[in-house]
C-alpha cells in the first residue's frame, strides 16, 4: 500500500492536488451449498481505502473513523490568508507517491537583520497525509543557513493541526494557519530583537557550557574563544555551531538538545532585561 517510499521535491504546487477518493473495503465470504455448488457475497468491514483518482493508487487503508481531508481543501483555505500576509511560495515536498505532502512558504516582508547582512525571515509549513501518518498542521519557524556546505538550522516557534477523525467537528483551518503565521511575526519582532539588542552577562556564558555533555565543551569553550559572543544571539550561534558541527546528527538525542538551545537562551536573555529594568 502507498507505493515506493520516494520523496519528491517541486517548486509547484500543481503535483500534490490530485484528486482522492475514499472507497469501501469489504471481504468475501464463501459458503459451501448443499450438493456440489458454492457461493461467495460480500461483507462490509470497518475499513476504507484512499485512492489516488488520477492513477488508481491505493495511498493507504483506514479504519471508518478516518475523516478525509483533501490537500486541496487546505491549500484552498491557506492560500487566502497567505497571500494576505505577503507569503511566497519555496517548495513542496511529497512521500509516497502523494500519501504524505508538506508545502513551505517564506515571508519576506517580515525579517530580521541579525548582524552583518544576515537577514532571517519567517517560514511556515503546512503538512498532510492519507495515510494517518500526521495531521493536517502548520508549523511556523526561522531557518537560515549556518555554512557553505549548505547546512541548515532552524528554530521552531508554533504549531498547531486538525486531526483526521470523524469525531473533530470543527473546521477551523483558517483559524490554524492565521494563528500560527501571526504567532511568528511577533516573535520577529519582540523576541529577536531581545537576543540582538541584549547584552551577555557573563555568567551565562559558564551557564551554557554546562548545559552541554562534557565530551562537547571543549568545542564550545573554543569557539567562544574565538568569536567572543557579545550578545544572546551570538551566543545563540554559538551553541547552535556546535549542536550541528560537533554532536552526531544521526542520533535523537542530539535533536532534543538541539530543539531547547534556544528556549534555555531566551530565558537567560529575558532574566537579563528584567534585571536591568
Amino acid at each position: 500500500i502507498g507505493g515506493k517510499m520516494e520523496k519528491t521535491i517541486s517548486n509547484s504546487l500543481d503535483n500534490t492536488l490530485f484528486p482522492v477518493k475514499e472507497v469501501p473495503a469489504y471481504w468475501e465470504m464463501t459458503k459451501k451449498n448443499k450438493g456440489n455448488g458454492t457461493s461467495a457475497r460480500e461483507m462490509a468491514t470497518a475499513y476504507k481505502f484512499i485512492v489516488r483518482e488520477d492513477t488508481n493508487e491505493v495511498l493507504s487503508c483506514m479504519t471508518n473513523e478516518y475523516k478525509l481531508i483533501k490537500n486541496e481543501e487546505i491549500i484552498e483555505k491557506a492560500m487566502p490568508i497567505i497571500e494576505d500576509r505577503g507569503g511566497v511560495f519555496v517548495e513542496e515536498t511529497c512521500f509516497g507517491n502523494g500519501s504524505r505532502t508538506s508545502w513551505k512558504w517564506k515571508f519576506p516582508e517580515v525579517e530580521v537583520d541579525v548582524g552583518e547582512g544576515d537577514i532571517m525571515n519567517p517560514t511556515v509549513t503546512i503538512g498532510n497525509s492519507y495515510d494517518g501518518s500526521s495531521e493536517a498542521n502548520a508549523l511556523a519557524g526561522a531557518f537560515r543557513l549556518v555554512c557553505s556546505n549548505g547546512l541548515v538550522i532552524g528554530v521552531v516557534f508554533g504549531k498547531n493541526s486538525a486531526r483526521h477523525s470523524i469525531w473533530n467537528k470543527k473546521n477551523n483551518f483558517e483559524e490554524i494557519i492565521g494563528g500560527v503565521i501571526s504567532g511568528v511575526e511577533n516573535i520577529f519582532k519582540t523576541d529577536f530583537r531581545d537576543l540582538i539588542d541584549t547584552k551577555i552577562n557573563q555568567d551565562d556564558i559558564v551557564t551554557l557550557i554546562k548545559l552541554f555533555p562534557e565530551t562537547h565543551t571543549e568545542s564550545l569553550f573554543q569557539y567562544i574563544l574565538t568569536h567572543e559572543p557579545k550578545t544572546y544571539w551570538e551566543l545563540l550561534n554559538a551553541a547552535t555551531w556546535v549542536a550541528t558541527h560537533d554532536m552526531k546528527r544521526n542520533v535523537e538525542a542530539t535533536h532534543k538538545f538541539e530543539s531547547k538551545l534556544y528556549k534555555t537562551i531566551q530565558g537567560l536573555a529575558k532574566k537579563e532585561i528584567t534585571a536591568k529594568a
